[in-house]
């Protein structure tokens, strides 16, 4: 696509610049795996997918497609969505972290809700007249 002699919006020049970049698979891994040492170097710092694709200098629209590109990316995608998790479950338990914004991060991106399922249990059978039967010829031959 040429665009010489046009003037381009900067969302224009961006999306440009983004189509133009070239990220290798082996690039992707190398940043998740500075990023997960990372946090594990500072502990409380909030995972997050948006630190990953600054690691990594891609845009969070792409992550997807890297993802579904590259399973092995997707393996360290999961594995920054868990440490998530884990991190808003221990640092809200030990109110190490705004226990509000860990049950909302835990609600929106992790599926928790707040009751447990109600289980409801019926004692409604319905049996076939031959079912019955055999059932009954069953038990009286046992006795």
């Amino acid at each position: 696509m040429s665009t010489k002699g046009k003037k381009l919006s900067t969302i224009t020049r961006r999306r440009i610049s983004i189509a133009k970049t070239k990220h290798t698979k082996a690039d992707l891994i190398a940043s998740a795996i500075t990023y997960i040492e990372h946090l594990n170097a500072n502990p409380d710092e909030l995972p997050t997918l948006a630190g990953y694709c600054l690691e990594a200098g891609i845009h969070p629209t792409n992550l997807l497609d890297y993802a579904i590109k590259y399973p092995k990316v997707r393996h360290y995608i999961d594995t920054i969505r868990l440490s998530q998790e884990q991190y808003c479950l221990t640092m809200g338990i030990k109110n190490r972290a705004n226990p509000i914004f860990s049950m909302f991060l835990l609600k929106s991106k992790h599926g928790f809700i707040d009751q447990p399922k109600k289980l409801e249990q019926t004692n409604h059978f319905n049996i076939s007249p031959e079912l019955l039967v055999d059932a009954i010829k069953l038990m009286d031959s046992s006795k």
